[in-house]
């Protein structure tokens, strides 16, 4: 009677019927259809996302170093990567000293213009130039091969062929577009990375005068460019 009273209970293991895991491989099967490709989509979204983000930051440190003055200004030049072709997003940063500046831009010809005294060249033959290196990317591409200059006043401009969107002056912005390398070709392909070509996953990266940096996202469904809450169509920056 006592060994009655002090016997432990049996526990009772409940195991999964075939409908229970048919259920769950079927819940998993939904998952991966529907789920995985929006969340590969993000990943490539944000890997794009940080890389253009890089090439900014390091834009901005040359700037920073120019309003500091240990540079008397700066220029980058996004090129060509490999052999005339540009398969990858290249980046070459130069800066001037106070004697490269001097020499470049003599005082006597700030009157007149003379020598494109208000004007950068990319080219390190035609201007003294000290090469900061090279910066790039194997995960994006760049459209179109095009410099930026920076200098402290905002006297020295590169190319600036795009109109502002936000004041409406045309010739006072310019830009380059960013696309993943998994969804566009080189240059030498069909599918380059552009300003037109309706690809997911691009940036636009745009600066003015004074090499102030604004980033812009394609909105695939609204096709347009997006900073913020703000999306614009590609005819309002021409």
């Amino acid at each position: 009677m006592a060994q009655e009273l002090f016997q432990m209970p049996k526990k009772t293991v409940k195991a999964f019927t075939l409908l229970e895991l048919l259920v769950v491989i079927g819940i998993l099967g939904i998952f991966t259809v529907i789920a995985y490709p929006n969340i590969s989509k993000w990943i490539t979204d944000r890997e794009v996302k940080k890389e253009v983000y890089d090439f900014v930051n390091e834009i901005n440190e040359m700037k920073a170093k120019v309003t500091s003055g240990e540079y008397a200004l700066a220029m980058v030049r996004f090129t060509d990567y490999n052999n005339g072709r540009v398969d990858f997003a290249l980046m070459k940063k130069y800066y001037m000293t106070k004697d490269d500046f001097a020499h470049n831009y003599p005082i006597k010809n700030m009157a007149t213009g003379a020598n494109g005294y208000w004007y950068c060249d990319y080219d390190i033959r035609n201007q003294r130039y000290q090469s900061v290196g090279n910066y790039t990317s194997d995960s994006i591409r760049h459209w179109p091969n095009i410099h930026m200059c920076i200098s402290k006043d905002g006297t020295k401009k590169g190319v600036l062929n795009q109109k502002n969107p936000d004041t409406g002056q045309r010739r006072t912005l310019s830009r380059v577009i960013f696309c993943s390398a998994n969804n566009t070709t080189n240059s030498s392909g069909s599918n380059r990375c552009n300003d037109s070509n309706k690809n997911d996953f691009r940036y636009m990266v745009t600066w003015d005068v004074f090499a102030n940096l604004k980033v812009y996202k394609f909105n695939m469904k609204k096709n347009k460019w997006c900073v913020n809450k703000v999306c614009r169509s590609m005819s309002e920056f021409n």
